[in-house]
């Protein structure tokens, strides 16, 4: 009797102790917080410039392409070389890795068509014309726009559902007959040569092609999402029963420092996707002497391949983002865009350049900022313990 009352007591106590990490302290104005970071509160995407977002023969098309290494001047680069399936669409070096070695990280891919700006620095403002951008870059795929062109008429699968997607007939579209067999305006001296030889129909068409191009790469990146987290199913369970054992202790100390004035976290990091996708300057760009989103404004408002372009399918009224663009170069010196914090266990190394290893350096370096260093950056003065920073750690890795 004595004992079956003794195991009674422990039974009670660790059920009471269970209950204090679970929802003891939840109000309803708690819960209510927690379900604005799940991804039921993530939107549509949307992308007036690309009318293909939606084709399913556009999307098969991106997808096709965007594995094929034929897409790079040696056959053996294609966006799935840095952007790896099974690694949250990432490749896990500090710098990406193409033809050449990059100078930045590459970001994961998953929910990417929910930004609003591309690349760490914001330089496109579509995912389409970021894609075309990898594709030219001599870092990445260095493979020209007239050489993709000659690619598709070689290839009758890939000429069908370009054909199928696009209600364009491709040997009509142009001459092929006097194409070289690479050229474009981001080529080497020998392929802008003749680039410039082609008669500006030629261009225009060979351009018009290439956007669409971009377009099914990005129709099939859009369809790449995150699924549900550790972190959604708490807090759906939390709304629904008011109790939930998905999160531990440390976890849940994570969360709200992680909201709370005194880690800053969620100035920035906030929403479905834990970031408000704006610009900000950390301090990261200024040690590494680089000054991020204030070198590309204006390459981004005069880009061919930009919103307000004649090869975009959106009104200009639609072009929210870039008519209404931050200017300010001094403001924006060093800022980099605000990653989102979904799939963080698979998306090492950390920040644009990839400078920190895990995430315990990365939570390190923020607790460094003092009062004086604040002054410099956009973020406030942050003091947490070690064990705080774990916390946050812990939490971050329910994402």
């Amino acid at each position: 009797m004595i004992k079956t009352s003794f195991n009674l007591l422990v039974l009670f106590n660790l059920v009471f102790i269970v209950s204090l990490v679970d929802a003891s302290s939840w109000s309803k104005e708690d819960i209510l917080k927690i379900n604005t970071f799940t991804l039921k509160q993530l939107d549509p995407v949307v992308d007036p410039s690309n009318k293909y977002l939606s084709n399913k023969n556009a999307i098969s098309l991106g997808e096709n392409l965007f594995f094929d290494t034929r897409l790079s001047s040696n056959q053996k680069i294609s966006c799935a070389t840095c952007h790896i399936k099974g690694n949250a669409f990432t490749d896990n070096h500090n710098l990406a890795v193409g033809l050449q070695k990059g100078f930045r990280n590459t970001p994961t891919l998953l929910n990417a068509a929910h930004h609003n700006w591309f690349f760490a620095d914001g330089s496109k403002d579509s995912l389409w014309a970021q894609v075309l951008s990898s594709i030219e870059n001599p870092a990445e795929q260095n493979f020209t726009r007239v050489e993709l062109y000659n690619l598709f008429m070689r290839d009758n699968i890939y000429k069908t559902l370009y054909e199928s997607s696009f209600k364009q007939t491709l040997s009509k579209s142009i001459t092929p007959v006097n194409l070289p067999n690479k050229a474009g305006p981001n080529a080497d001296l020998q392929g802008l040569i003749a680039w410039k030889k082609l008669t500006p129909n030629q261009r225009d068409k060979i351009n018009q092609f290439f956007t669409n191009i971009g377009k099914s790469i990005a129709s099939y990146v859009s369809t790449l999402e995150s699924k549900e987290a550790r972190f959604d199913k708490f807090s759906y369970e939390l709304a629904k029963t008011q109790h939930s054992s998905l999160l531990n202790e440390s976890e849940i100390n994570g969360y709200k420092l992680f909201i709370n004035p005194k880690s800053g976290c969620s100035n920035c990091h906030s929403g479905p996707l834990f970031t408000n996708k704006e610009f900000h300057n950390i301090g990261t760009g200024i040690l590494a002497h680089d000054n991020g989103r204030s070198e590309v404004i204006e390459a981004v408002i005069h880009d061919e391949f930009n919103c307000l372009s004649k090869y975009s399918d959106a009104k200009k009224e639609e072009c929210v983002e870039l008519n209404y663009i931050n200017r300010n170069k001094h403001g924006l010196s060093g800022a980099f865009k605000t990653p989102s914090l979904r799939n963080l266990s698979k998306t090492a190394p950390y920040m644009h350049d990839g400078r920190f290893n895990n995430l315990q350096e990365v939570l390190k370096y923020y607790s460094s900022i003092d009062e004086n260093r604040a002054l410099e950056v956009d973020l406030p003065p942050i003091s947490l313990t070690v064990k705080e920073q774990q916390d946050i750690v812990n939490f971050l890795l329910t994402l």
